[in-house]
């Protein structure tokens, strides 16, 4: 190392004070990488690393690509089974139902987000808005939703650590061994040493993000499964770019931490200790906050709180002033006489009376879960992690706000639904006492369901997750730079 050193410093540095950085930064480039292609445990760090990498990715997008080929399977099944349901009261067919199917991104192969926990379909049906069922979580085991390996895990996570061992001695070494004075007497700018350094770190992490890389660009190859987004390179963009100024922010911070340390050992505890407060400790603590922050009500007690408002029947006297206008318009004066089924007309006024209930109180549990989100993201301010995970899952569309976004489509495609059964019915009055039975064309007449994920809100996204990320960015370089002008001041011993 030390010959590399001084092969970098003291070969003649051109007159201009940029083109001497540049050379400096160069060198020293350089003769990391020949230094670090050297070191065996380098290979071993990269090779552990990788190896998690290469089972995370090719498995998660294997997992991701068996449940695309399920629901799409199940998706056409469950229309089969609507057109082909035989004649029948339109009502009855709406109480029949249908299930849906939520669409996956081919992102969520990288950040699976909330998509083991939520659920994957909802039956619609007359009078009641389903929760989300068939939730992979609930038939895995414990310890596999603590420990789940995805390729968001491994950059999150694992590589901030490789990067910590990689690169904990970057100047605390150096001083350990007496090797910076030799750089203070050639004059080589420590802050294109520092750069230079951070960006061979870089490159080593990102290099445990080339599995995933890979296992999804195979995926869109051969998949045949539609794209839920409309801005999908920008989520793309956003996603890559996202974890690459993680990364960044983790190599500055090495360099800062390293240039500040007065042995190897203070380095190295350092890093360690800020990893795991950074990494482990505030994404859990935020959490635990933004459940306080916003308390959400037990399943029971918001179902007995819905039952208890559906309970309530719709004002009688308004569905009496309805009916009578009806009869009026009309100039009859029995609702047996209207050229219009009354019953198709009574039954989607009681789904529009549900309705409004569904909305009020699935609204006050959305905008709970929204403040939820709302307040992790501030850990976001602390912990690099937390910004991340939270920018990653948005782009990838597998965080709660996605989650509900599709929730509500499904119970836009419910109502739908109803709509088409009671107009049917309204539309034909009882003859003899014998009621209208509807057939397939009244059934393939339901719209297609077809979801598309929201474009993303990048005014929401920048801050929220990005501006908070950028900032933690830019505090790690301003310790970096406290740190080198440390080593200028004298301190090299």
């Amino acid at each position: 190392m030390q010959a590399n050193l001084n092969a970098i410093t003291s070969a003649p540095w051109p007159a201009s004070e940029r083109g001497r950085w540049w050379r400096a930064c160069h060198g020293a480039w350089q003769a990391d990488w020949r230094e670090r292609r050297r070191d065996w445990r380098v290979w071993l760090l990269l090779g552990l690393g990788l190896a998690l990498a290469l089972c995370a990715a090719p498995l998660t997008a294997i997992e991701l690509q068996a449940t695309l080929d399920a629901r799409a399977s199940a998706a056409q099944a469950e229309q089969r089974r609507w057109s082909q349901q035989g004649k029948k009261y339109p009502h009855s067919a709406a109480h029949y139902g249908v299930y849906v199917f939520k669409p996956l991104p081919l992102l969520a192969a990288l950040e699976p987000g909330v998509e083991n926990y939520v659920g994957s379909s909802v039956w619609l049906e007359a009078h009641k808005q389903n929760e989300l069922v068939y939730r992979p979580a609930a038939d895995e085991a414990g310890s596999t939703r603590q420990f789940r390996l995805t390729p968001a895990f491994v950059l999150q996570v694992l590589a901030p650590m490789s990067m910590i061992f990689l690169g904990f001695g970057m100047f605390a070494g150096e001083r350990e061994r007496g090797t910076l004075a030799a750089l203070r007497v050639n004059a080589a700018p420590l802050s294109a040493l520092a750069v230079a350094r951070g960006a061979v770190l870089l490159c080593l992490a990102l290099s445990l993000a080339l599995p995933a890389c890979a296992a999804v660009m195979l995926m869109k190859w051969l998949s045949n499964a539609p794209d839920p987004f409309l801005d999908g390179a920008l989520r793309l963009a956003v996603f890559g770019g996202g974890y690459l100024l993680y990364l960044a922010t983790w190599a500055v911070l090495i360099a800062a931490v390293s240039a500040r340390a007065a042995s190897l050992r203070a380095s190295l505890a350092a890093l360690i200790a800020i990893w795991a407060a950074t990494a482990l400790v505030l994404p859990r603590l935020a959490v635990e906050f933004s459940q306080h922050a916003a308390p959400l009500p037990s399943m029971q007690q918001f179902r007995e709180e819905l039952d208890g408002s559906l309970g309530m029947p719709d004002d009688p006297e308004e569905a009496e002033r309805h009916k009578q206008a009806l009869l009026r318009e009309h100039g009859v004066s029995d609702v047996r006489d209207l050229p219009v089924n009354w019953a198709g007309i009574s039954l989607q006024r009681g789904e529009e009376h549900g309705d409004k209930i569904f909305d009020t109180h699935y609204g006050r549990l959305y905008a709970a879960l929204q403040k939820q989100s709302d307040a992790a993201a501030l850990a976001g301010w602390l912990s690099p992690t937390v910004a991340v995970a939270g920018l990653s899952t948005a782009a990838a569309a597998s965080d709660t706000g996605h989650h509900i976004q599709f929730v509500n489509a499904a119970e836009v495609q419910r109502r739908v639904i109803q709509k088409v059964m009671n107009e049917a019915i309204a539309r034909h009055p009882e003859k003899d006492g014998k009621r209208y039975d509807g057939g397939e064309d009244l059934w393939n007449s339901v719209p297609p369901f077809r979801f598309h994920f929201d474009r993303l809100d990048m005014g929401s996204l920048f801050g929220q997750q990005i501006l908070p990320l950028l900032a933690v960015f830019l505090a790690s370089l301003g310790l970096c730079a406290l740190g080198l002008r440390h080593l200028r001041s004298g301190s090299l011993k």
